[in-house]
């Protein structure tokens, strides 16, 4: 039998910082990675969260896995993708350079939302050494690119990427067993959508999460997502980003406060995002729209 070592996180293997990382962000239940890794062979070894490996290199590379006396081999072109759930696994290399995201789920978390959201009795993930799988490459990369920013709706946004990540992952690479349907109404009450509107009223110069929105509703996040969703037509990031543009678009006109001034006010990560974001909903910059 080969000796494991034991690690939380696969990527606690390499002997290289990673490129980007969301590690100081805390994001609940998730941490994503980007590395650069020359061709190399990984020791077995026992990991403790359930990992997905997204692969961006323009290059092909061969990965090599050996279990026992069976070695497993496959080539993995860019988008392509492997999830591989907590537990051991053999020695793993790869024949040339890569450049792979980490998406590392806590298994308590994913195992929460299964059962507490989904009412599932059962819920194992399926490995996949190598599979093609678009949305899952497409959510690997936008965590990436939320890790790097910073701005209020970036940790709403992550949790939405994550909820979804997690439902994706249960309805198309596990084995489970649900319970009986509930009888849950689908839509939200105007009482509700009224607290939430007043929440966001009072709170939009600080960081939004799912999690309070849910709790204004005594909903789990992922029952209120989708309650949200087909009561508005438009997802809870959508929802608060519309709400920043609206109030920015009465702060412009009552000209009162420098264009700047007014991004930084509602949690723009700057000027640049502040006048991206009001374009892309309004058709104007904010200076614009301002003039006119």
């Amino acid at each position: 039998m080969p000796d494991f070592t034991t690690c939380t996180y696969t990527s606690e293997l390499y002997e290289q910082p990673a490129l980007a990382s969301s590690s100081a962000l805390n994001w609940p239940g998730v941490r994503v990675e980007r590395y650069h890794l020359e061709a190399t062979t990984l020791p077995a070894h026992t990991h403790e969260h359930h990992l997905l490996l997204v692969h961006l290199g323009a290059q092909p590379v061969v990965s090599s896995r050996r279990t026992g006396s069976r070695v497993e081999e496959d080539q993995f072109r860019s988008g392509d993708v492997g999830l591989y759930p907590r537990g051991e696994y053999g020695p793993l290399g790869w024949n040339a350079p890569a450049d792979i995201i980490h998406v590392h789920l806590d298994v308590q978390a994913l195992e929460t939302r299964a059962r507490r959201d989904l009412d599932l009795r059962y819920f194992t993930l399926r490995e996949r050494f190598r599979c093609e799988d678009g949305l899952l490459a497409q959510l690997g990369q936008q965590l990436l690119a939320t890790a790097t920013r910073t701005h209020t709706l970036g940790q709403l946004y992550a949790e939405s990427l994550v909820t979804t990540l997690s439902y994706h992952l249960i309805e198309h690479h596990a084995t489970a067993e649900r319970r009986a349907a509930g009888a849950a109404g689908s839509q939200l009450s105007a009482a509700v959508l009224a607290r939430i509107d007043a929440y966001l009223e009072a709170h939009l110069e600080g960081p939004v999460t799912l999690d309070a929105l849910a709790g204004l509703a005594n909903l789990s996040v992922f029952h209120f997502a989708r309650r949200f969703k087909h009561t508005t037509g438009r997802s809870p990031y959508q929802y608060v980003l519309d709400v920043k543009i609206r109030r920015a678009r009465a702060l412009l006109r009552a000209r009162e406060l420098p264009v700047a001034a007014i991004g930084d006010a509602l949690g723009f990560a700057s000027p640049a995002h502040f006048a991206a974001a009001f374009k892309r909903a309004v058709g104007q910059s904010p200076r614009a729209f301002q003039q006119s």
